[in-house]
């Protein structure tokens, strides 16, 4: 069995199970039992500052906030305090924010999809990340989920949004691309500007 076969049957067996709670109870076992291991593999220097524990993502949310990632507005609203994506790209940066976005929505609110036209486009353009080329990308994208309007992610975008979250909460990685990179520039022969992204 390969990683990905592992995977459809760890989302198919959580499927039969009756409800959310008991869903959950089961993926923080799993979390509980193997996640401390990744951590571990994937800091083996003695000494290093290393990401946060994957575990403690099974507590975000609880006041009202995710350090670091969003909170909740007075009016309910999800508002992302993300300084670095720890993006590659554009488009990367464009990818993950979708999927922060949904999750940490899932996490501060319960609602498992976003409006694409209501809350996610605002951001990506808060963020600098919205043309052609991130709105293909974000379409493109198998694991975020399009209903209508509303966007949502399947098992594997879960685990890769908690793995997003992770590298923007670890001060040892360090990404290519930032808000600041999308300049306007002053055309040279009309004075007129235009946009640059990067």
């Amino acid at each position: 069995m390969n990683e990905f076969e592992c995977m459809r049957v760890i989302d198919e067996s959580l499927q039969e199970m009756p409800d959310d709670a008991t869903r959950s109870r089961i993926a923080n076992w799993v979390a509980a039992k193997y996640l401390g291991m990744v951590g571990a593999l994937a800091n083996p220097r003695k000494g290093s500052p290393g990401p946060p524990d994957v575990r403690t993502l099974d507590e975000f949310g609880k006041n009202g906030e995710v350090a670091g990632i969003a909170k909740l507005s007075q009016s309910g609203d999800v508002l992302l305090t993300v300084r670095d994506f720890k993006a590659k790209s554009t488009n990367d940066a464009a990818i993950r924010l979708v999927h922060v976005l949904i999750w940490v929505t899932r996490k501060l609110t319960n609602a498992a999809s976003v409006s694409s036209r209501r809350v996610v486009t605002p951001w990506l353009q808060k963020y600098r990340c919205y043309d052609g080329n991130t709105r293909g990308a974000i379409a493109n994208d198998k694991g975020i989920v399009r209903d209508g309007d509303e966007l949502s992610l399947d098992f594997h975008a879960e685990q890769l949004a908690e793995q997003y979250i992770t590298e923007i909460l670890d001060s040892t990685v360090e990404g290519k691309w930032k808000p600041s990179n999308t300049k306007r520039r002053a055309s040279k022969s009309h004075g007129s500007t235009d946009a640059e992204s990067k």
